[in-house]
C-alpha cells in the first residue's frame, strides 16, 4: 500500500532539502523517505534494546564470576 504524506517545511529546511536534491541527484521525496526510514529504524533498534535493560537481576559480579555460568549450564542440562 502506498500512502501520501503532505508536510509543511520551514523556508530553511525547504532550501536545504532542495540543495541536497540538486547536489545528490536524488528526488526530494526519496530524501524524505530515507530520512523517515532512518529515524524510525533507529528508534526501533533503541526500543528493542530498552526492552532488555534491567531484565537480569543477580549478584554484582554476575558477568565476571564463572561459577554462576557453570551452575547455570548444569541447571539447563
Amino acid at each position: 500500500m502506498n500512502a501520501t504524506l503532505t508536510i509543511r517545511l520551514s523556508e530553511d529546511l525547504a532550501q536545504a532539502l532542495e540543495e541536497e536534491a540538486i547536489q545528490t541527484g536524488v528526488s526530494k521525496g526519496e530524501i524524505a523517505r530515507q530520512a523517515i526510514a532512518a529515524r524510525l529504524g533507529a528508534k526501533g533498534n533503541l526500543s528493542t534494546l530498552q526492552r532488555h535493560f534491567g531484565v537480569m537481576s543477580g549478584p554484582k559480579d554476575l558477568s565476571t564470576n564463572k561459577e554462576y555460568r557453570r551452575a547455570w549450564n548444569k541447571s539447563r542440562s
